[in-house]
């Protein structure tokens, strides 16, 4: 199985934050689901602007919680769209849509964690 969060890190989060880092892990979840549908929503309309925006959000998130794929994925996007680039932002958006599934799995099985 490919690991698309770095669970170390996460129980790393648990060992700080004690029982509060579950709610914390799914609320940042929660927040990235958003992030990623803002791009999804703002790439369909045309409008690379907030799709950098969205996806900047959502990379904070993916690099506090250790989901490298993620970020990765995130930060060719971000890129592509700040340089104006549709067809790189496009082929950016197909690498965020492969690996979010699992990313977003591997999340809230690690949010449940108590």
């Amino acid at each position: 199985m490919t690991t698309y969060v770095n669970l170390d890190r996460i129980a790393e989060l648990q060992g700080v934050m004690g029982a509060e880092a579950p709610t914390i892990v799914a609320s940042m979840l929660r927040t990235m689901t958003a992030a990623i549908d803002e791009v999804e929503a703002a790439f369909a309309g045309g409008e690379l602007d907030r799709v950098t925006q969205a996806a900047h959000l959502c990379r904070n998130d993916a690099l506090m919680l250790g989901a490298k794929p993620l970020l990765d994925a995130l930060t060719a996007l971000e890129v592509a769209s700040r340089d104006d680039d549709e067809s790189r932002a496009r082929e950016a958006l197909d690498g965020l849509r492969a690996v979010w599934p699992a990313t977003r799995e591997q999340l809230a099985t690690a949010g449940r964690t108590p």
